[in-house]
């Protein structure tokens, strides 16, 4: 390609930028949405998905952490986000005589935060102890995600044996195949294949990870999931310059075959 050429595609890629600088911000978003699509790296979706939601969550926070700012997005569109929280956070230091208390009150807090209005479930399995109690969170999983259209649970790459077990209680739940599951970071950056562009919404999630003070005390969850969804906007032509979340967009079929 000759020097000129190049100048050429790069003054015709700026332009464009500016076209969609100046649209509605629905407009903007499908728009990028359909440059993603054809080119590489994870598709930015055009808004998030659909509703009915059941987010999984095997500690009080990981809800907030992994997918708050688009469970926020979920809430501003009227979608109804029903919360399921596997354990209450027994093993966490600090809190006091009763940190399970303590860390349900946080939770109910952040969600606020979020917008969402459902009062959260504490199924109060034992923190830590998930990989023992599989098929009591494919019980809890089948009976609260009747109908649901999407589910948010962690990335199966997740380190933390707790996440991986909620991983295994949704494969061996009794939900439909063709139910959409989204799977979220939390311990460790994971392969993604689809993005929610969070920016306007992005402080709402701080907020809601800032009502988990006692957690704050031993890993500072604002900071570094900001850092994450900031890098997340390097991609699907968001340029950097906001905030993404990135998920594992799989239906629950391709999830049993994968992990199967």
């Amino acid at each position: 390609m000759t020097p000129g050429i190049r100048a050429i595609r790069r003054r015709v890629r700026m332009a464009g930028r500016g076209v969609l600088t100046g649209l509605p911000p629905q407009a903007r978003e499908l728009a990028l949405s359909l440059t993603t699509r054809a080119g590489h790296g994870p598709t930015l979706m055009p808004g998030p998905p659909g509703g009915p939601v059941l987010v999984v969550a095997p500690h009080p926070d990981d809800e907030a952490i992994g997918p708050g700012a688009t469970l926020a997005r979920h809430a501003d569109d009227g979608d109804d986000v029903r919360v399921l929280v596997l354990t209450s956070g027994g093993a966490t230091a600090g809190g006091g005589a009763d940190v399970t208390a303590v860390r349900e009150a946080e939770t109910r807090r952040a969600l606020r935060h979020l917008g969402v209005e459902a009062t959260p479930t504490f199924a109060r399995l034992p923190d830590g102890g998930l990989p023992e109690e599989v098929d009591a969170v494919a019980q809890l999983i089948t009976d609260h995600g009747r109908d649901v259209a999407t589910v948010y649970v962690p990335s199966p790459l997740d380190p933390h044996p707790d996440p991986r077990a909620a991983v295994d209680g949704l494969v061996a739940s009794d939900l439909g195949d063709d139910v959409v599951v989204f799977g979220y970071e939390v311990w460790a950056p994971g392969p993604v294949t689809v993005l929610v562009d969070v920016v306007e919404v992005f402080a709402r999630k701080q907020a809601a990870l800032a009502e988990y003070r006692t957690a704050l005390q031993t890993v500072d969850y604002v900071r570094s999931a900001s850092g994450l969804a900031a890098y997340r906007s390097a991609s699907g032509t968001l340029g950097g310059r906001g905030f993404a979340e990135g998920f594992l967009a799989l239906p629950l079929g391709e999830y049993r075959a994968l992990l199967r």
